[in-house]
């Protein structure tokens, strides 16, 4: 049996996602990630590997590490330049992590270009979780009426 949105993802607040992404420095951003994935992981063969997921999620925290440390040493404009390359890296593997999520999110819920629930590519890598928060809460109350 195929399994849809309803029977994989649940309902969440877009405000508390957008609010908890900028609270976070992008943080929540990387958690909602892995959330999807571990959701789809669960419950579908359109598995995102464990091996890409931590190796995403240990680039992030070093690249917001260094990030971090750069600018409060902003006097020494070395270190802020240091850590663009690992910034680089690591939003190369957040990016291609949003891509396989939306690219899964839109397998499952069977949405092709210009349906309702489709996930906008452009759309997707301006508001990543948030609009694909959104689009899921869309297709949870859809089915549920």
């Amino acid at each position: 049996m195929k399994k849809g949105l309803t029977d994989i993802f649940e309902v969440d607040s877009v405000a508390k996602t957008l609010a908890l992404c900028v609270i976070t420095i992008g943080s929540y951003l990387i958690y909602k990630l892995y959330r999807f994935s571990s959701q789809i992981n669960q419950h579908t063969e359109l598995k995102i590997s464990k091996a890409f997921i931590t190796t995403t999620i240990v680039l992030f925290a070093i690249s917001l590490g260094s990030l971090i440390y750069g600018l409060a040493n902003f006097h020494d404009l070395a270190i802020l330049k240091s850590s663009l390359g690992i910034h680089m890296i690591s939003s190369v593997f957040d990016v291609t992590w949003i891509v396989m999520v939306r690219n899964r999110i839109n397998l499952i819920a069977g949405s092709k270009k210009g349906d309702k629930l489709w996930l906008n590519p452009f759309i997707t890598s301006i508001f990543h979780v948030i609009y694909m928060q959104h689009k899921i809460n869309q297709g949870l109350v859809k089915s549920a009426i």
